[in-house]
């Protein structure tokens, strides 16, 4: 009876021991035929697909035309007569307001009466001093004017006639819109990506279906403190103007730093990075195969696969996340292999990082 009962003791520790290698075999150093019971639901398979990659250094700035400038008298005086009304434009040297000035008038011709009288029989002395007398006539005269420095729009009238004006008194707001540029501060780690001539798109909060296009203009020399962190000012001149742009408008900017074609390419969930090495969960007989791959360029959304891959294949949306469930219903096994055919052991595993 004894004997007997030790039997079968024996049997059912057998038994157990060889589920338990069984089990073990199967969670730890088993490849193909785990990856066989491992399942994907269709909404997590993506067909590979060709398309563009860009990446952009993103930032915000301001709106400023090629010149502008907020005109006024180099004198006090009573504003007779203003030239021009807003909106239009102007030629370089144009009268645009002038001040009463008969008195300026009065002396600039005596001035100019006496300095004429003195080139006939005056000494040399009394010529010279007749000649600055009439400069100072006629530099007074010219300071009841306001004329254009340069060509452009009259955007703004700040005085009627009639007004008491001195010299800090505002007249005329004076802009030229040949060209419109856009200054943004970049992030000193990513000045080094920024180049002259680099295409951008420019949003603008006033209007945010308006898009236009611009080229780095300019990069300042110099890198200043902002908030904590060091910038480098960045210029960009728009290659396309709308009569709605303003100056002083807040606009968004996207330099495009880099950028491929036509090219294969996968969402940068579908790729995982294991030791330096690179994988996705291709489809394989409608089956899930981990496959190395070689990347190239990236961006915040896709990544270029080099090779492993070819258009229609279908693969894992979400291989990261996949590996990383598979891992733990494994156990974690780091270092013994066989998760998935084509994956060795050695090196964490991490998502792939945006390029």
């Amino acid at each position: 009876m004894k004997k007997r009962k030790k039997i079968v003791i024996w049997v059912v520790v057998i038994a157990v021991a060889v589920v338990g290698v069984y089990y073990l075999y199967g969670k730890f150093f088993s490849s193909k035929e785990e990856t066989q019971s491992f399942s994907l639901s269709p909404e997590n398979i993506i067909t590979v697909e060709g398309g563009d990659i860009i990446r952009t250094v993103d930032a915000f700035g301001q709106v400023r035309p090629n010149r502008e400038s907020f005109l006024a008298f180099d004198s006090s005086g009573i504003v007779e007569k203003i030239e021009v009304e807003e909106g239009q434009e102007v030629e370089k040297g144009k009268v645009l307001v002038r001040l009463k000035n008969a008195q300026q008038k009065s002396q600039l011709l005596q001035a100019e009466n006496a300095y004429k009288i003195a080139k006939v029989d005056a000494s040399s002395s009394e010529l010279k001093e007749r000649e600055l007398a009439y400069e100072a006539a006629l530099e007074s005269y010219e300071k009841t004017f306001i004329t254009a420095p340069f060509s452009g729009e009259v955007a703004e009238i700040l005085a009627y006639e009639g007004d008491s004006v001195s010299g800090s008194s505002q007249i005329i707001y004076l802009v030229n819109r040949d060209k419109i540029y856009v200054d943004v501060n970049i992030d000193e780690v990513d000045i080094q990506e920024i180049s002259l001539g680099q295409q951008a798109e420019i949003t603008f909060d006033a209007y945010p279906e308006l898009e236009l296009p611009a080229l780095v203009d300019g990069i300042s020399p110099l890198a200043t403190g902002m908030g904590g962190i060091t910038v480098v000012e960045v210029t960009l001149q728009l290659t396309q103007s709308d009569p709605r742009i303003m100056s002083g408008f807040s606009a968004e900017v996207e330099i495009t730093v880099e950028e491929v074609h036509n090219v294969v390419r996968v969402p940068i969930e579908a790729v995982v990075e294991r030791g330096g090495m690179h994988f996705v969960l291709l489809m394989t007989e409608n089956e899930p195969q981990m496959t190395m791959v070689r990347v190239g360029k990236g961006n915040d959304e896709h990544i270029e696969v080099l090779s492993g891959l070819k258009r229609d294949d279908r693969i894992a949306a979400n291989a990261y996340q996949i590996f990383e469930q598979f891992q733990q219903q494994a156990g974690d096994a780091e270092g013994r292999g066989g998760m998935f055919p084509g994956m060795r052991g050695g090196g964490g595993t991490m998502r792939l990082a945006p390029h």
